[in-house]
């Protein structure tokens, strides 16, 4: 592929020219057979461009078709050039595809008819793809959201007749979502008709009340109706209430050089991080926690708000707050059962969780900068937000779809259909796209110190060279004050052994192997963090299984997400629970970040008679963005077996403090290397002095204060 075709600067782009059509489609076509994802973004950019402005759009359509023929990833990349068609033609191509075999096709498809007029005949096909869930009905949810500006009556009719016929309590859910976008009187009767129905469900029912804090001037007379109620419907009254009340007002901090700070995750975030390692709370929500205690340390920032995900009750609780405190926690409640939302279907919630966000804020009394990061549907809708309220926005630049098929391709997994597979889940394509808009839209961007980062920002078009962000390199930090204090409670053993974290280790570990070190990893239940991967490995090993024992600390046990059932259920898949090895094989669940904490320094120190010292840290994920839990693994004094994708080369030290390992070696080797460094000289503070000198949550803090102030020092 040649440089200019990946920086857009094709010189003398003739809209008429057949070979210029030719060879732009030759590029695309080359772009599938490279698999690099910001290649194929850009090629597939470049030749829509010119698809807009063609006069020769029938053959180039007809081309486009061929091509899609070849395979679903071909079929991906013609929708993206066949939408900038204008013709009526194109628009037919598009509405086959809604019945294409392969899911990311159909989803593709319907994302980009919102680009175009209404087409009666794709309104049973989008419907189908809204009752999908995920990512299918945010994008079908989006499309008839459009079109109903121009067919108001025709999508509501439609939607009611859908309704009287769904017996599903999630599609129907899904349907009323829609319903709540449409300002029509028979959709706000309908509205009223399902909220006050004792018949129908009431994740239902939640959904239309929840929609109705979206209609000002409506349902004055209802919602204190609704609000008598004592369950959830009351509560879910009162937040649609305080949607009619609220307003947004611009930031007025107590001093005029001070900055009020706004930052979110998809996550339950508290202070103490309580739901730490549960569901979608992992590192980030971590980072946010100690990222807030820092910032509102420093003299410029007045007030840090951190949003995260909650039920109804948790997020009312939040907005009724009488004093709002420097550091500023806010719950935005998604449907019912709120928590059991994951990554994969969180998509769908996306209007519910815009209001939420509106609504904080306005709560809250505004914000001088929405610090955004993770390309998932809480960025999306906060930068959405953050558009219409022109609050400028501050983003984390880190390429994690492309990080992903960097990690497949080194392992040798990656083909045009692994391509498509890993698509289906992860959304590859369209979180490209949502990078590159959150780099355009972003005033600022913080961009983490991996030279792919580097690479694919300025692979991006248009450059953000060009434009006036200021962009800083900033690593992500740890609190070295909350391990230096668990240390401390460690060497104290009338302390330590209160702590719940280690009072369930000791009573788990097996008295036949309590002279073994532990083998330890931290991390939420999910497949991309690799925690089957590590078992398999111990497991497999009996030099390994039967010289350590392996801890994970992760997951709701108790009561787990889908994904965590099935991540639990591969694990006990791999070790049986009447295995021999089982004995050794300890699940703690998630715990509170100063549990983990604790329970690194306790690896590394060991418990006479319970544990060895000497322990070691391993990470099982194929790639790591940043690893926060590594660094704080480094620190504590444990050898850390870390990818040798994303952000680990750039703290762990191979050979010496820790092992990187590629995708493709082998791990159960790479962690007997790494139990061979536990007794290197001077290796804790070689790695100590590495994380005190460049990932502290402090200097983090410092460099973000800078950026921040970069916006209002320049306006």
């Amino acid at each position: 592929m040649q440089q200019n075709i990946t920086d857009f600067q094709i010189p003398h782009l003739t809209y008429s020219s057949p070979q210029m059509a030719h060879r732009l489609i030759a590029d695309l076509q080359a772009s599938a057979e490279r698999l690099d994802l910001q290649v194929m973004l850009n090629s597939a950019a470049l030749l829509a461009k010119f698809a807009k402005h063609s006069i020769n759009t029938q053959a180039l359509l007809a081309a486009l078709i061929i091509m899609a023929e070849e395979d679903a990833l071909a079929s991906l990349l013609a929708i993206e050039v066949i939408a900038e068609i204008p013709q009526v033609e194109a628009s037919k191509v598009l509405l086959d595809y809604l019945s294409h075999a392969d899911p990311s096709v159909r989803r593709q498809a319907t994302w980009k008819l919102a680009q175009r007029p209404p087409i009666l005949e794709a309104l049973p096909g989008l419907f189908n793809q809204l009752c999908v869930g995920g990512m299918d009905t945010m994008h079908a949810h989006q499309t008839l959201s459009h079109w109903a500006h121009f067919q108001p009556a025709l999508i509501t009719r439609l939607l009611i007749e859908a309704l009287a016929v769904n017996d599903s309590l999630t599609e129907r859910a899904r349907l009323v979502d829609l319903l709540g976008v449409l300002h029509t009187t028979k959709a706000n009767t309908a509205l009223a008709n399902i909220a006050t129905d004792q018949q129908e469900a009431l994740p239902v029912r939640l959904a239309a009340i929840s929609a109705m804090g979206s209609h000002k001037g409506k349902f004055v007379g209802l919602l204190p109706q609704l609000l008598k109620d004592d369950t959830a419907i009351g509560v879910y009254a009162q937040l649609a209430l305080f949607d009619h009340q609220s307003s947004y007002k611009k930031a007025s901090s107590a001093e005029a050089n001070q900055l009020r700070i706004c930052q979110m995750s998809l996550a339950n975030v508290d202070s103490t991080l309580s739901a730490g390692g549960c569901g979608d709370t992992g590192g980030v929500a971590s980072l946010l926690v100690s990222l807030g205690e820092s910032l509102v340390k420093q003299p410029e920032i007045h007030q840090v708000l951190t949003l995260g995900l909650g039920d109804g009750d948790k997020a009312l609780a939040s907005l009724q707050q009488e004093d709002k405190q420097p550091l500023t926690y806010a719950a935005i409640n998604v449907g019912y059962e709120a928590l059991s939302i994951n990554g994969a279907n969180a998509w769908e919630h996306l209007p519910t969780i815009k209001r939420g966000i509106r609504r904080a804020l306005g709560n809250f009394g505004g914000v001088d900068v929405l610090h955004l990061r993770m390309l998932d549907v809480a960025t999306l809708a906060a930068a959405e937000v953050a558009h219409s309220l022109s609050i400028p926005v501050c983003f984390s630049f880190a390429p994690d779809p492309h990080n992903v098929l960097h990690s497949l391709r080194s392992s040798e997994q990656l083909d045009r259909q692994t391509f498509m597979s890993v698509e289906a889940t992860q959304n590859l394509w369209y979180r490209g796209r949502m990078l590159e808009r959150m780099v355009k839209q972003a005033k600022q961007l913080a961009v983490f110190p991996q030279p792919r980062s580097q690479s694919i920002l300025h692979s991006l078009s248009p450059s953000p060279a060009i434009q006036d962000q200021p962009v800083m390199t900033i690593a992500e930090g740890i609190d070295l004050a909350l391990l230096d204090k668990v240390k401390a409670v460690y060497q104290d053993s009338q302390q330590h052994n209160k702590h719940t974290i280690i009072q369930d280790l000791q009573h788990r570990i097996d008295p036949n192997r309590r002279h073994l070190p532990i083998l330890l990893s931290v991390g939420r239940m999910h497949p991309g963090k690799g925690m089957a991967r590590i078992v398999e490995a111990w497991a497999k090993d009996s030099d390994l299984y039967n010289t350590c024992n392996l801890v994970i600390a992760g997951g709701d046990i108790t009561n787990p997400t889908a994904t965590e059932k099935a991540v639990m259920a591969e694990i006990d898949g791999l070790v049986a629970l009447d295995d021999d090895r089982r004995s050794g094989l300890i699940l703690l669940g998630g715990r509170p970040r100063a549990d983990i904490a604790l329970l690194m320094v306790a690896a590394v120190e060991g418990l006479p008679g319970y544990w060895a010292e000497g322990g070691i840290y391993v990470d099982g994920a194929l790639k790591e963005e940043f690893g926060l839990a590594l660094l704080e693994a480094l620190a504590t004094g444990l050898v850390v077996v870390a990818p040798s994708t994303g952000g680990p080369p750039t703290y762990v030290a191979h050979d010496d403090t820790g092992i990187l390992v590629a995708p493709d070696d082998d791990l159960g080797q790479a962690i007997h290397h790494g139990f061979n460094l536990v007794t290197r000289p001077d290796r804790k503070s070689r790695a100590l002095h590495k994380v005190e000198e460049h990932y502290t949550i402090g200097n983090m803090a410092k460099k973000l204060t800078r950026l921040y102030l970069h916006e209002r020092n320049n306006l």
